[in-house]
């Protein structure tokens, strides 16, 4: 019975060892997803403010060279 009963013990004490090692290498997998994501988003927020930076650069460009025309017609 004694014997039986250390056998049951190590069988369940294996099974968890095995159970936790799956849950582990789960929650890593998720965490490297993540801060994949995480890089793809600063990547595509850091693209889409570069892109509004040269839009308001052009359109102030603009404005400026109709206020020079302005002045011009003015005069």
């Amino acid at each position: 019975m004694t014997l039986r009963s250390s056998a049951v013990r190590e069988e369940l004490h294996t099974e968890l060892e095995r159970m936790l090692n799956d849950i582990i290498k789960f929650k890593i997998h998720v965490q490297g997803s993540l801060e994949a994501y995480e890089d793809f988003v600063a990547q595509e927020v850091e693209r889409e403010c570069q892109e509004q930076e040269v839009a308001e650069g052009a359109a102030l460009e603009e404005q400026a060279e109709f206020d020079g025309h302005m002045d011009e017609m003015e005069e």
